[in-house]
C-alpha cells in the first residue's frame, strides 16, 4: 500500500493533501474491488506514510 500512496503523491496535479487522496482513491479503484479490504486506508494512515517518506504536502483548498 506504501508504493501506492508513493505513486499516487508522484502523479497528483498539485502537493495538496486532498489532490494526493484524490489521486489515491482514483489509483485504488482502478487497481482493486470496491469490496476488498485493501481499499480501506484512512487519511491519518496516508499521511504518516508521507511523513514518514519525508514527502511534502500541504493542507488547504486545492487547485487555488
Amino acid at each position: 500500500m506504501e508504493e501506492l500512496i508513493v505513486e499516487a503523491y508522484e502523479k497528483a496535479e498539485s502537493k495538496y493533501f486532498f489532490d494526493i487522496t484524490t489521486k489515491l482513491e482514483r489509483l485504488l479503484k482502478k487497481r482493486y474491488s470496491l469490496y476488498d479490504p485493501r481499499t480501506l486506508i484512512t487519511t491519518g494512515q496516508v499521511r504518516r506514510i508521507l511523513e514518514r517518506r519525508g514527502l511534502l504536502f500541504q493542507y488547504g483548498l486545492a487547485g487555488t
